[in-house]
């Protein structure tokens, strides 16, 4: 089962546990990208479709949600929630504290962030640093079906409510292993000792094409998804870092006041010591251009964080050329302007 396949499953499974339990949706009989897909017609008294008004949307569920009507709003993308900022950081978050943690407010709120055909710079911003700075609310970035499926089982018992923020591209991702060392904070992806790659969302598959191509050569990268932006395991990173004392850091959007930022400053502050200095990447640009040929050139891929790896490792040209003709070969068959060969739409 995918990502997108576990996220029907599981907001199914929402709305089957209580008649008290809504979703609210712009475009609900539109299937969100597969992931409510038939939902509203099985659920038609608890689905409804939203206005384009997305302060009141947002209002609405809060209020909601207060009252014992837990409720899942999906925006088509992140850039939609803004016009409910005020929402957000106003009320959203400080509603409990403001009621003596009388008035608990659970809800969920799926944000997808864009990327690749139709989307352009007005569809294709994340905002996750903005999100992580409103104190109270639950921030989480899922890559792979397990991260959702812990945001749906517990979003509920929060006493403020969470926002999900989906890379469109993660929504065909699969678990790695059984095994894979997760928590609601921050966890491994893979093991190694050579350098700490720190990522979020669609960086961490990312990473894991590198992890990969630097295995069969006996490097060991050790990869850390951090999963939830409001409580990230410094501890777990911290760990990683004392271990292999080099780090390549990847932020999603921009740089700026950046998650990965914050991690960076929390290990200078923690006295780790580095073998070398810490590296940063993320979009070479401001804004994601629409044409495809450009925005393959503003986006990360295999052969920039390849670059970065030989570079904080010290490898040889020889290793170094031999590595990037690999990820090159890599790249070629990935597509530079939709997720994989299934999808199909502009969004």
């Amino acid at each position: 089962m995918n990502h997108q396949e576990t996220i029907k499953w599981k907001t199914k499974e929402f709305l089957e546990y209580s008649k008290n339990n809504i979703l609210l949706c712009e475009g609900v009989n539109d299937g969100f990208y597969g992931t409510i897909e038939g939902i509203p017609e099985l659920f038609s008294s608890q689905c409804y479709e939203l206005p384009c008004s997305e302060n009141a949307s947002v209002g609405m569920a809060l209020s909601a949600s207060a009252y014992e009507l837990t409720t899942i709003i999906c925006f088509q993308r992140v850039e939609f929630a803004l016009l409910a900022i005020e929402q957000f950081a106003n009320n959203a978050a400080k509603n409990n504290f403001l009621a003596g943690g009388n008035r608990p407010n659970p809800c969920l709120f799926r944000l997808v962030i864009g990327r690749g055909w139709g989307q352009g710079p007005s569809h294709s911003q994340s905002f996750e640093s903005m999100f992580a700075q409103i104190t109270g609310l639950n921030v989480f970035m899922p890559v792979f079906p397990r991260d959702s499926r812990y945001i749906f089982e517990n979003f509920i018992n929060y006493s403020s409510p969470t926002i999900s923020l989906e890379h469109r591209w993660t929504h065909y991702a699969q678990d790695m292993k059984d095994d894979m060392d997760t928590n609601k904070k921050s966890y491994r992806v893979s093991l190694g000792s050579n350098l700490t790659i720190l990522g979020t969302s669609y960086n961490v598959l990312l990473g894991l094409k590198v992890v990969e191509l630097c295995r069969k050569r006996s490097i060991g990268l050790e990869l850390i998804n951090i999963f939830s932006l409001s409580e990230i395991d410094h501890d777990l990173i911290k760990a990683s870092v004392m271990k292999t004392r080099k780090v390549l850091a990847l932020d999603l959007d921009d740089r700026r006041y950046s998650v990965v930022s914050d991690v960076l400053c929390n290990l200078y502050l923690s006295g780790v010591e580095l073998a070398s200095p810490p590296v940063r990447l993320a979009n070479k640009g401001d804004y994601s251009p629409s044409s495809p040929k450009l925005a393959k050139e503003y986006y990360l891929d295999c052969c920039d964080l390849i670059i970065a790896v030989c570079k904080i490792l010290g490898l040889s040209d020889e290793e170094r050329d031999e590595l990037i003709s690999e990820a090159v070969e890599i790249e070629k068959t990935c597509r530079s302007d939709v997720p994989n060969k299934e999808f199909s739409g502009p969004f």
